[in-house]
């Protein structure tokens, strides 16, 4: 079956720990590209903290697109125009973050090119670095969850994440996806955001069977994309579960181009 699309993971998967592209990988797409084969950069990350890495390896041209907010939003890159988006409701913003206090825990989300935060801490202060977007304290959470909102971020140290993603994954079954993002995030989002599911949307969209995609990523927010991909990759790096569950794992880490060996052993 040949390739028709690929879509890809950011943090951990196609960036490297300064967050930069490395010129194998660029040049790994650019050859992608030339034979066809549509690229969609696929992350938690929304259209504000991606679109300069769109614009870095041309992605940003009509016809393109982006999986943004771990799969609650599908965006044209070119413009940012909403493709499709998914909200939690005002109603459950106020009760989950009530929630979320309730256990200690801070929570943030994103809104007009900012985090807002419950509370300022270290956990924001990194996510500022990672996304480039600036921090503030929530003063008004009426007016911030008047429209709802597309996700929450909870912060910790990742024993106590892990332990709340097993209670909240019980809690919030009927009501929103719950996924970590980094050891470090678990994010609470709307039924059906899910990079898979979105995924699969946008690939019925643009008439490519998921078994002609290709998805690569690292992460227990990838593990939908990679196991709905007829061509389900991870890199060297990528949790066990991940890589468990990955039809080719390279054996390059991110750092080592992992993205570019697996484009040119297996889609190309």
């Amino acid at each position: 079956m040949k390739i028709r699309l690929i879509a890809l993971d950011l943090d951990d998967t196609l960036l490297r720990s300064d967050l930069t592209i490395s010129a194998g990988n660029r040049k790994a797409l650019v050859n992608a590209e030339n034979t066809g084969i549509e690229i969609v950069l696929a992350s938690g990350r929304n259209y504000i903290s991606m679109r300069e890495y769109a614009r870095q390896l041309g992605l940003d041209r009509p016809g393109n697109y982006l999986i943004c907010s771990n799969g609650a939003e599908t965006l044209a890159a070119e413009s940012g125009e909403i493709i499709e988006q998914l909200r939690l409701s005002r109603e459950f913003c106020h009760a989950v973050s009530s929630e979320i206090e309730s256990r200690g825990f801070p929570w943030q989300v994103y809104q007009d090119g900012k985090i807002f935060c419950s509370e300022i801490n270290p956990w924001a202060l990194r996510d500022k670095h990672l996304t480039s977007q600036p921090v503030e304290k929530v003063e008004d959470r009426q007016a911030l969850f008047e429209n709802g909102q597309i996700k929450f971020v909870i912060p910790g140290e990742p024993e106590k994440i892990a332990q709340l993603y097993a209670e909240f994954k019980v809690l919030f079954a009927d009501q929103a996806e719950v996924v970590t993002s980094k050891p470090y995030f678990l994010e609470i989002l709307p039924k059906g955001a899910d990079k898979g599911q979105a995924l699969g949307r946008l690939a019925e969209r643009l008439k490519i069977p998921m078994k002609a995609v290709m998805a690569i990523g690292d992460a227990m927010n990838d593990l939908g994309m990679i196991k709905a991909a007829g061509f389900g990759c991870a890199p060297a790096n990528a949790l066990t579960v991940v890589k468990a569950s990955a039809r080719h794992v390279s054996q390059r880490t991110n750092e080592e181009d992992a993205v570019a060996d697996l484009i040119y052993s297996v889609a190309l």
